[in-house]
């Protein structure tokens, strides 16, 4: 029987979705499931199958097992619950997902745009620009080497009493933690998330490699052993660990499923006693192969045991997370009070990592009725975003509102020395607008590190708003980086 490296035979999955033989993929999961039960990346492509079938039950439980149990950073898993609740009418849902999507791929215009859409379906009417979070920034700070950055703010979002159970979270900083070098804290982080999610191949691979670093190596290895079930080929560790991973690059051969359109052994949907939740233990499931060769016997006696027993005693799942409700921002109150906006059906959200930026509208829409103007053929002529509100702002030079819309608008020009002035004139705000500065601030220093002048104004924004020990970081962050410059 013709054998195939496993990692290309998920890829040939994955194909069979794209040519929409979705029966075909999900037999090709299945059997490499009844191999290795625990393989991460067959369950996502499983997951992939059943929710493009229309099997949305099926996919939305593939999903959710494979969050809970082993990749609490799954960005497909998020997405396609954001998408399977969509279709089922649950809105609020939907954008909590395509939230978390949104964290772990920021830079996803596919991503941005759902999210876009679902919040106007909340609203009633299109949605405002989407603006990074808190955890995105986090993630941006970890993937620019502001680790320490990165830890503030994912300690911080876990203080929160909506995001203590957040495994995704929980994850990334132990991630953080060991980059920076904090390998107790980091260690200690790792096995709070193994009491909770036992086969979380991140965790395992971070406190396995922990222990080998400090010398033990008869324990980090048994730790390390419980990753080759869930990445029988060490993928994730050669991503994780580059050329200082304990575990070599691994080329696994898997026979090829029998595709038999006649046989009717294999159906549409895996039934559940067939797909085991990551976490369990499950008895060989018959499919359609011929019994295993002698090589593949071999090669299964090669892979580690793995270890049935968490490292620490499991507790109880953590309870469904709230889904935090929109606030009203500062361009929406801006706009209602400018009237209806006049919007071409063809307008799309932009290509760019950038926010999108609000539609276009007509002059007369925009400047109050006493406000002069030179012409009536300028009156029909359209504005753009920073034209708009820098016509407010001579009417109304006190508008921190305003003055806050337009250094947005400033930043989806990539005018970013321009949005940096507007944005230091908002110091003296008001503390609900000051917090939406240091929140834009952040999002300008998370994507641009070496920009000291948002630095220096984020540390200001700090003070002013009385976060003394951030502002005192900041500015010792910014003497350092100074120091180092070259003369």
């Amino acid at each position: 029987m013709a054998r195939v490296n496993l990692q290309e035979y998920c890829d040939e999955a994955r194909e069979l979705i794209n040519s929409r033989a979705y029966e075909q993929a999900i037999a090709v999961c299945r059997h490499i499931l009844q191999r290795y039960p625990k393989h991460i990346k067959a369950y996502q492509v499983l997951g992939e199958a059943c929710l493009e079938k229309g099997d949305l039950q099926e996919a939305g439980d593939i999903f959710k097992r494979l969050l809970d149990h082993a990749d609490p950073e799954n960005f497909v898993a998020y997405a396609g619950l954001g998408v399977i609740c969509e279709e089922k009418g649950q809105i609020a849902e939907a954008i909590w997902y395509m939230e978390r999507a949104l964290e772990l791929a920021p830079n996803s215009e596919e991503t941005r745009n759902a999210l876009r859409r679902l919040r106007g379906k909340q609203e009633g009417r299109e949605a405002a620009r989407i603006k990074l979070n808190k955890a995105a920034l986090a993630r941006l700070y970890a993937r620019g080497g502001q680790y320490r950055q990165a830890i503030e703010e994912f300690r911080y979002l876990l203080e929160e009493e909506t995001n203590r159970d957040r495994m995704d979270l929980k994850v990334s900083l132990a991630d953080a933690l060991w980059r920076d070098g904090r390998r107790e804290q980091a260690a200690e982080v790792a096995r709070q998330i193994l009491q909770t999610s036992p086969d979380c191949l991140k965790a395992i691979l971070l406190l396995g490699m922990m222990q080998m670093e400090k010398g033990r190596e008869e324990e980090g290895r048994a730790i390390l052993a419980r990753a080759c079930s869930l990445d029988p080929e060490n993928k994730v560790a050669q991503a994780l660990f580059g050329e200082r991973s304990p575990l070599p690059p691994q080329t696994i051969k898997i026979t090829r499923v029998e595709q038999k359109p006649e046989a009717k052994a294999v159906p549409a949907v895996v039934p559940e006693s067939v797909i085991p939740a990551v976490g369990e233990e499950v008895a060989p499931v018959a499919v359609l192969e011929e019994e295993a060769s002698t090589e593949e016997k071999l090669e299964a006696e090669a892979v580690p045991a793995i270890v049935s027993e968490p490292l620490t005693p499991a507790i109880e799942a953590p309870a469904p997370l709230a889904v935090p409700e929109e606030r009203v921002t500062p361009e929406e109150k801006l706009e209602a009070e400018a009237g209806p906006i006049a919007v071409s059906e063809t307008i799309q959200a932009p290509l760019a990592e950038e926010e999108a930026k609000p539609a276009v509208i007509l002059l007369e829409e925009a400047i109050p009725e006493t406000a002069p103007l030179a012409s009536a053929a300028i009156t029909s002529a359209p504005l753009s975003d920073v034209e708009r509100y820098k016509l407010r702002l001579e009417q109304k030079p006190k508008d921190d509102e305003t003055r806050l819309a337009l250094a947005r608008a400033y930043c989806d020009q990539e005018q970013m020395k321009l949005a940096l002035e507007q944005y230091s004139m908002l110091l003296h705000a008001k503390s609900k607008l000051l917090s939406e500065a240091i929140s834009d601030v952040e999002s300008i220093v998370a994507s641009r590190p070496d920009n000291i002048e948002a630095h220096e104004l984020l540390a200001d924004l700090y003070a002013r708003n009385g976060q003394l020990q951030r502002a005192v970081d900041r500015y010792r962050w910014i003497l350092q980086r100074l120091a180092q410059a070259p003369a």
